[in-house]
């Protein structure tokens, strides 16, 4: 089961949002991790929740047993760093086996928060929280299905800066509404898309090749950003303030800056972690960081194990543009000239990423080169007329159509007070009726 699914969306989110809501304040951080390792239950089942359990605990109990380097134990502290970054690796790769790729995700952000803790305390930057906190810390409803990854303190600063208000409550309904939409209305029948057109070797044409990669990028953005969204949106009904994990990175006009606005909790935790600022960054360094990052996330979000040579190639190129930003005239040429050539990068990175196969990536560059001809074949413009609408709303939600209205102008607000409420109202039944039809169908 899929955390886009009618139970998970009906029953158990609603069902924990009101248990935390009622709780007395000292337990709500209780109430919202039971609900964070119910969802997980709920969408991985019984090893996606023991393999969580282990990395929370694992954690703890090295943060418990490591020096500091402080205390003149540099080679020891380092020694119990590298062995808890390798035990959490070795739990995501049983999960990647175990479970797949979709409910990974959870695991993935405790893994990563895990390994912040453990090299901060390793650094003597941080005191051992309590089991208690570093749980709830760690099992957060409102932060596992997708993030954002925060550090302990700032955790604590966001669970301090707790107020709920009906403003809030009131945009916290509005971002779970349009977080379920993204997730269910144009994820899922981008994935269903994406299947049919990487199977039965339909790519064949230049154009078939593009559609697959754009389809793929946007199955992968909506995922992401739907479920985050949906965090967000009921952290802001309990009156929790999360920053938003997406900055519209299709005006991304380099690969760093794609990666900054594409998961912008993911890069600030990079900065923090793996690519502080006082770190020397030589491109040896650099390389081999990001590689083991993003080489990382290609393997355990990706189609296969094309997704780690995926990883491998982005960190190149972010390498290669690390080191020849200050030499190259690239940043003179126009924005829109800038924007054109990231998201070709990207999307050709997606060809990779999305392939189940090494042969099946060869042959989706292959036809990129028109060996087989340009346009659409029968059977990807069949499979287009199918599912028009979704796609073209999933293309067009890539861009920040909001400010094409904006919010200086008073005719600008009067046209989002009325039609916002009802887009939204026709998201929820569009949602809920999506869902429905499909815990239906046999």
């Amino acid at each position: 089961m899929s955390f886009a699914s009618l139970p998970v969306i009906l029953y158990v989110l609603p069902l924990f949002v009101l248990f935390a809501a009622i709780s007395h304040p000292f337990w709500k951080q209780d109430a919202l991790a039971v609900g964070g390792l119910a969802v997980v239950y709920m969408t991985g089942g019984y090893p996606a929740l023991i393999l969580l359990g282990l990395s929370v605990s694992l954690t703890w109990l090295i943060l418990r047993l490591s020096p500091r380097k402080a205390d003149g134990h540099l080679h020891r502290a380092e020694l119990w760093l590298y062995v808890g970054v390798g035990l959490q690796a070795l739990l995501l790769l049983l999960g990647r086996i175990l479970l797949g790729n979709q409910p990974l995700l959870p695991l993935f952000i405790c893994a990563l928060q895990g390994v912040e803790c453990m090299s901060e305390h390793a650094n003597n930057r941080l005191k051992i929280p309590p089991l208690h906190a570093f749980f709830c810390y760690q099992c957060d409803m409102t932060r596992l299905p997708a993030g954002p990854v925060l550090s302990f303190p700032d955790y604590e600063k966001m669970a301090a800066a707790r107020s709920v208000s009906a403003e809030k409550v009131g945009r916290g309904a509005s971002m779970c509404i349009r977080g379920l939409f993204q997730l269910v209305c144009l994820s899922i029948p981008m994935q269903v898309l994406h299947a049919q057109l990487a199977s039965g070797g339909t790519i064949r044409s230049a154009l078939d090749a593009g559609v697959m990669m754009l389809v793929f990028y946007m199955m992968l953005y909506y995922r992401l950003k739907g479920t985050a969204r949906i965090g967000q949106g009921i952290a802001a009904m309990l009156g929790y303030d999360i920053e938003d994990s997406f900055q519209d990175p299709v005006l991304a006009s380099s690969l760093h800056e794609f990666w900054e606005r594409f998961l912008v909790p993911m890069h600030q935790w990079t900065k923090r972690v793996l690519l502080p600022d006082q770190t020397e960054k030589d491109p040896a360094g650099y390389f081999a960081r990001t590689a083991l990052l993003f080489g990382g996330i290609g393997l355990l979000f990706g189609s296969s194990g094309c997704g780690m040579i995926w990883g491998v190639g982005t960190a190149l190129c972010l390498t290669a543009e690390h080191r020849l930003e200050q030499k190259t005239k690239l940043k003179q040429l126009p924005v829109t000239a800038r924007r054109l050539l990231t998201a070709a990068v990207v999307l050709l990175g997606m060809g990779m990423m999305g392939s189940r196969t090494l042969f099946d990536s060869f042959g989706c560059y292959g036809a990129l080169l028109c060996i087989n001809g340009i346009p659409l074949t029968e059977r990807t413009s069949y499979l287009l007329g199918t599912n028009w609408v979704a796609f073209l709303i999933a293309a067009a939600g890539l861009f920040p159509l909001k400010r094409l209205l904006p919010e200086q102008k008073n005719w600008s607000r009067g046209v989002r007070k009325v039609f916002a409420p009802a887009a939204e109202l026709a998201m929820l039944l569009f949602s809920f009726t999506e869902l429905l039809s499909r815990y239906l169908r046999p």
